[in-house]
């Protein structure tokens, strides 16, 4: 079920803080567009996915930041696609605007998507949540909590992705398996160490994250997907 009031603010805030890096990859890699016009659509098509995104809760603050930032990167495409854009050239600018997005953090915010991923109140949150998704999804999650190994910090396995179904339920199907990336950008970024074989929207049947702290970025990428 949609949470609109307590989503609401959440997305526009979080759109504020995209503008900036939104604009500057416009001017890099669409100069004749203008950033306003894609902005304003951005605007409108986050509006009228608002009544569909639910909420994980405050007790989840890591799925509503997905959420969140799924739905901004949606929004986007949306817009450029009614500029002609395909999946692809969107998610060129969109990669962009990521990596403009997380360099530009502050050192406490990205000391918190660095340290924050690996430390033990993460973990415990993360191992919690799993055991409350397998009883009910979680703001459209549901996952797997992997414990420590020789080969990772830990893991989450995703079975159904919030993210992927706001996508096909708004027409962004072709645009899904690109959000994927955008994991590539924040592990070399932070230092996640992320391995990854698959992902649903990908085409696979799970998404198999496994994270070792500054570790390298192994991801498979399974791209295009026929649908």
């Amino acid at each position: 079920m949609a949470n609109l009031d307590r989503v609401e603010g959440l997305v526009w805030k979080e759109l504020a803080g995209w503008s900036t890096d939104l604009r500057d990859a416009l001017a890099e890699q669409a100069p004749a567009l203008s950033a306003d016009a894609v902005l304003d659509r951005t605007r409108e098509r986050l509006a009228a996915m608002l009544p569909t995104i639910a909420d994980p809760g405050v007790t989840a603050p890591q799925m509503r930041a997905f959420t969140v930032g799924g739905a901004i990167y949606v929004a986007v495409y949306l817009a450029l696609h009614a500029e002609g854009w395909d999946a692809a050239r969107a998610w060129q600018l969109l990669e962009r605007a990521t990596a403009l997005h997380f360099e530009r953090m502050s050192g406490l915010d990205k000391r918190l998507a660095s340290d924050g991923m690996f430390s033990w109140p993460m973990k415990a949150l993360s191992r919690w949540l799993a055991g409350k998704s397998q009883r009910a999804p979680v703001g459209g999650w549901v996952f797997e909590f992997h414990e420590p190994d020789a080969e990772s910090d830990y893991g989450v396995t995703y079975t159904r992705c919030a993210i992927r179904e706001l996508a096909i339920a708004h027409g962004a199907a072709e645009f899904a398996p690109y959000i994927c990336l955008s994991d590539i950008t924040g592990s070399r970024i932070f230092g996640w160490g992320l391995t990854r074989t698959e992902t649903l929207a990908q085409g696979g049947s799970r998404c198999d994250f496994r994270f070792k702290r500054h570790g390298e970025t192994r991801v498979r990428v399974h791209l295009p997907v026929a649908r």
